[in-house]
């Protein structure tokens, strides 16, 4: 019996040792699932942060210049038409508007994110992703909303068949 629990023990340990490795720094941006399948199945993630604290204050200048309206974030059109529209990096994917593809945005504030996405984007396997790349995590967040905004703002070409 006492084997058997500390074979138990190791195995959570290391669990816990791989996910904290794996663990990013929270952050607040913009992100994008690119791929011209109505499955999203061979997607590419695209994604602009800002790393932050808990409330949502900016840890870093990042390396692209902030051009939301309030100055702490990123506008998925001016991102799109100044860092990817041009650049070989995002072809083919590039070569379509900024409002083709399904995007969203987190935002960070109190200890709590705010994730706004096109409708489509509403499952796990992609909130999953969200939250990976994002640093959503217990010890950096204590509360995660998922906001599916079915407005114009948010919409891409799922929405257009």
């Amino acid at each position: 019996m006492e084997n058997d629990q500390t074979g138990l023990f190791e195995e959570n340990f290391e669990k816990t040792r791989t996910y904290l490795k794996e663990a990013k720094q929270l952050c607040s941006g913009i992100f994008w699932f690119l791929s011209d399948s109505y499955e999203l199945s061979d997607y590419r993630f695209l994604k602009f942060d800002v790393p932050c604290d808990p409330y949502g204050n900016p840890l870093d200048l990042p390396s692209v210049r902030l051009n939301s309206k309030k100055g702490n974030s990123y506008n998925h059109k001016k991102i799109w038409e100044e860092e990817v529209k041009n650049n070989n990096e995002y072809r083919p994917y590039n070569r379509k508007d900024y409002n083709y593809y399904p995007r969203g945005r987190v935002v960070i504030s109190h200890y709590k994110a705010d994730i706004w996405i096109n409708q489509n984007l509403n499952e796990p396997r992609f909130i999953d992703v969200i939250k990976q790349e994002f640093g959503l995590f217990i010890q950096n967040i204590h509360e995660i909303n998922i906001n599916i905004d079915g407005s114009d703002h948010y919409k891409c070409f799922l929405d257009w068949k």
